[in-house]
């Protein structure tokens, strides 16, 4: 178990901002009308590390103020992001974050990136995948024992794993944890959420087969057998390719 972040820095939001839209050292990953997402110099901010950045973009008075009375979506990440680091699970090491303000009503969130990795879709498309139990039985054993730690993702597809390679093999990270849920013991409905969708966009990426035929097989065998039993692949696969087909077959 963690001790708690070791960074932190006090930044406000237009100095952020300003390196956002401005600072030649921000590269751009994400942007879109709830978020902006980026990697900054660490030495923007007085920093070793590189930071990512996460902006929670404006979305009008009225959002605004219904989070005046409830935590901003910034602050929620970040205690979110906290109790999972603080368990020693495998999640970017919190930085800081910032408050929506009347004059300045974006939020930001800030963590340690991830150095030398690559989206898990990514590392897919470029076929490292293909009879790699190297990567296949690390990769199993992290989201069983995110789960078996009472963590849920909420939006467990394949973008949001990290694969960082080292000397001695892979290791995985899980990013966009602001649907993220820590309970005191596993929680097999949110077990089941997560490996539904990590099956949905297994067939987006065509990769249906190996889901099947190799993850759940490793998945499950990290599982002690009194939740095991309550995991249904069969159920799973099918449940995600209902849900797929209603959401229009998309291919990533």
């Amino acid at each position: 178990m963690s001790s708690g972040p070791r960074y932190y820095v006090r930044v406000q939001n237009p100095e952020l901002n300003a390196i956002v839209e401005r600072s030649e050292s921000f590269m751009l990953r994400k942007h879109d009308v709830s978020t902006t997402v980026g990697i900054v110099k660490g030495r923007e901010l007085g920093l070793t590390p590189d930071v990512l950045i996460k902006r929670f973009n404006d979305r009008g008075f009225f959002d605004f103020l219904i989070h005046t009375f409830s935590k901003s979506r910034a602050r929620r990440l970040w205690d979110t992001n906290v109790r999972l680091y603080q368990r020693g699970l495998p999640v970017p090491e919190p930085v800081a974050y910032t408050e929506p303000l009347l004059r300045d009503r974006v939020s930001f969130h800030l963590s340690v990136a991830v150095e030398n990795a690559e989206k898990l879709s990514t590392r897919y498309r470029e076929g490292l995948f293909r009879n790699n139990r190297e990567l296949l039985l690390p990769l199993a054993r992290t989201i069983a024992e995110w789960h078996l730690k009472g963590a849920v993702h909420g939006d467990l597809k394949w973008p949001n794993i990290l694969v960082q390679e080292k000397e001695n093999g892979y290791a995985f990270f899980f990013i966009d944890l602001d649907q993220s849920r820590l309970y005191s013991a596993p929680c097999t409905a949110g077990m089941k959420k997560d490996l539904k969708r990590f099956c949905r966009f297994g067939l987006e990426m065509g990769a249906e087969s190996w889901v099947e035929s190799e993850f759940f097989p490793a998945y499950l065998s990290f599982l002690p057998q009194e939740i095991r039993k309550k995991i249904d692949p069969v159920q799973i696969r099918n449940e995600a390719r209902r849900e797929w087909i209603r959401k229009g077959s998309k291919k990533w």
